[in-house]
């Protein structure tokens, strides 16, 4: 009786735990996803303040990429680590935010924007690689 409470508790733990990693991640993406909705915002309403708080919450949720759960495929060969290729890119990421906001509160707002799209076209990239 008590091997059949002991695996019914252990089951139900690992199903709930496995539930908060994924909702994690979700959070993550959606926050990721929100501040580079706030630095458009910042470039439509030409407003500095707007497009650094926007800066300053991607680079802030950057740094919760690393609680993500990356496994090795078959697919990927021997020398690709996808958890080694998410931190790079989380770097590059940041660089790409703090030039944009330099760009930007410099007065260079097509420098901005196209540092902007390249932001896009890394998140995108991860997305692709990553998730396949």
């Amino acid at each position: 009786m008590k091997k059949i409470l002991v695996i019914g508790v252990l089951s139900t733990t690992l199903m709930f735990g496995a539930g908060v990693s994924k909702a994690e991640q979700v959070i993550t993406m959606q926050g990721l996803e929100s501040a580079m909705g706030m630095i458009q915002k910042g470039f439509l309403r030409d407003n500095p303040a707007i497009m650094k708080l926007g800066v300053e919450s991607l680079k802030e949720k950057l740094v919760s990429i690393n609680s993500f759960v990356i496994e090795k495929s078959v697919m990927d060969g021997d020398n690709f680590d996808a958890k080694q290729y998410a931190q790079k890119e989380v770097k590059n990421i940041t660089n790409l935010a703090d030039k944009m906001l330099k760009d930007f509160e410099a007065g260079d707002k097509a420098s901005a924007r196209e540092t902007y799209d390249k932001t896009l076209s890394q998140c995108m990239a991860c997305h692709t690689t990553i998730r396949k």
